[in-house]
């Protein structure tokens, strides 16, 4: 079985998952009304995450080690595999956030703001690879019920410690002038931004490709 087999396996796994992903996409509409336009995407792209780590729950319900152990599949092959068609998924979800940030934008302002829109694509594509790079190795070390808990602490990172967090440091007038320093620098150079973002998703995700390898369990 090919490299590009593998990945359509994971893809017909998915594919009944598909009509709840599709429904969610009210919740970011709701929410980029509401809130902020950018939120929209970054809500999307951290469902996604969420939902792509079913893929391990599903392939160790259907014994897909079984498969790999059968036919002649290195287990390289199978962790690449599973991270490429995680990439694909979510390159594919950022195209569809970003046309609905278009579609909302132009529906409520009337116009395109670009950069504000690429900025927030690029900082919510890094977020979703830093929760992939984070879970992934315990997915492919651990069994799916001890890798779940344990793949929390991304979001505990981010959400529980990170957001109260900066929010009291925001409070602080010479971190908030430097916060904001950077905001416009980044709103000014986006080109810059666009390359730090593909720069650090690369080293993310290539570093947790390397990890899984190193740590798979046996009978992955």
């Amino acid at each position: 079985m090919t490299l590009k087999n593998l990945i359509k396996l994971d893809f017909y796994a998915m594919k009944p998952l598909a009509k709840l992903m599709i429904c969610f996409l009210v919740i970011p509409i709701i929410l980029g009304i509401i809130v902020n336009l950018g939120v929209s995407i970054m809500v999307t792209l951290t469902f996604v995450v969420f939902m792509l780590n079913m893929i391990f729950s599903i392939s160790e319900k259907s014994h897909f080690h079984k498969l790999y152990g059968v036919l002649p599949i290195k287990k390289s092959t199978s962790v690449l595999s599973r991270y490429l068609f995680s990439l694909i998924i979510v390159a594919l979800t950022a195209i569809v956030s970003f046309i609905l940030y278009i579609i909302l934008s132009l529906i409520l302002n009337g116009k395109m703001n670009w950069i504000h829109g690429i900025s927030f694509l690029t900082i919510s594509i890094v977020i979703a690879l830093f929760f992939i790079s984070i879970q992934y190795p315990f997915y492919f070390k651990f069994e799916y019920s001890k890798a779940t808990i344990m793949s929390i602490l991304p979001y505990i990172i981010c959400f529980a410690i990170g957001a109260p967090l900066f929010q009291y440091l925001m409070q602080n007038n010479h971190f908030a002038s430097q916060v904001m320093k950077l905001i416009s620098y980044f709103q000014s150079h986006v080109s810059v931004l666009v390359i730090l973002g593909i720069v650090i998703s690369v080293v993310m995700v290539s570093t947790s490709y390397l990890l899984s390898l190193k740590i798979q369990k046996k009978e992955f």
